[in-house]
């Protein structure tokens, strides 16, 4: 029932590793990319939200994060929070090793920070809009930084839940407008409830650290906030979606398995095919 959309992720996790290998700069760029499209929606749901009412501020901003991987997808770039679902897989169906799946999550890890770091600067010497000026920003931020580690993990796996959700769905269809539409509702519902991304979290909470509007929003809140939502969103990949979405799948490989060991020929292609993509 699944099996087909976890070996589509596997393969695909095989390939990542097989690119990165190729040109570790194209895939640092490929990471940076992510970091700044995440990056520039949180500037916009975070500029809209500072001039609407807070009755509906969530809803707003929820409604508008869509971008963020509607442009991750749709125009190509490295996500942290989806490597963790898929390289889980591409493991778990022995298409990677583990050592390539966590330098690979590493790297891009630190390529979306790259990128987020580049937008949050630009935008701030820009002037930095109606955000650092204001007192939105800080409220927002301030109350992500002094979470709990325990809070902030946990918000981090329903985020990351959601997140590989909308990414897992949109492999299970072939129409863009469906695929917008899976994102949209997703991503409303991890922004309105309040969750965390690391990844997202990389700009807005550099955002409210470049502005200095508030002492309390500092570094030491930012390290905080970014390790146990990073955690948080790597539990939730690996487990709630890779190994959670594997385990379905298993019956479904054991007739597979079957079905291989009665066919030789089939049986033989298959594990050449295996072997040419781990090299």
């Amino acid at each position: 029932m699944y099996l087909e959309t976890v070996d589509k992720f596997a393969e695909a996790a095989a390939k990542k590793v097989s690119y990165q290998k190729k040109s570790p700069g194209g895939f640092f760029v490929g990471a940076m990319m992510a970091g700044a499209y995440v990056g520039l929606s949180i500037i916009l749901i975070f500029t809209l939200g500072n001039d609407v009412d807070p009755s509906i501020r969530k809803l707003v901003m929820g409604a508008c994060f869509g971008i963020s991987l509607t442009l991750v997808i749709f125009a190509g770039s490295e996500l942290f929070t989806g490597y963790t679902m898929y390289m889980a897989l591409g493991w778990l169906r022995g298409r990677t090793s583990l050592p390539d799946s966590i330098r690979l999550c590493a790297i891009v890890w630190l390529g979306n920070l790259a990128g987020a770091l580049l937008v949050t600067s630009l935008f701030v010497v820009s002037g930095g809009g109606n955000l650092v000026n204001g007192t939105v920003l800080y409220e927002i931020v301030g109350h992500k930084m002094h979470g709990s580690a325990l809070q902030i993990f946990t918000k981090g796996m329903l985020c990351n839940w959601l997140v590989c959700l909308s990414i897992w769905m949109t492999a299970r269809t072939t129409n863009d407008a469906a695929k917008c539409i899976l994102i949209f509702w997703c991503l409303l519902g991890f922004i309105a409830s309040g969750y965390e991304h690391s990844v997202a979290n990389m700009t807005g909470l550099t955002l409210g650290v470049m502005g200095g509007g508030d002492p309390t929003v500092n570094m030491a809140g930012w390290i905080h906030n970014i390790f146990w939502a990073t955690l948080g969103n790597t539990a939730s990949g690996v487990l709630l979606m890779g190994t959670a979405y594997w385990y379905a799948s298993r019956p479904s490989m054991a007739e597979e398995a079957v079905n291989e060991h009665n066919d030789p020929v089939v049986a033989a292609a298959t594990h050449a095919g295996i072997k040419r993509i781990q090299k």
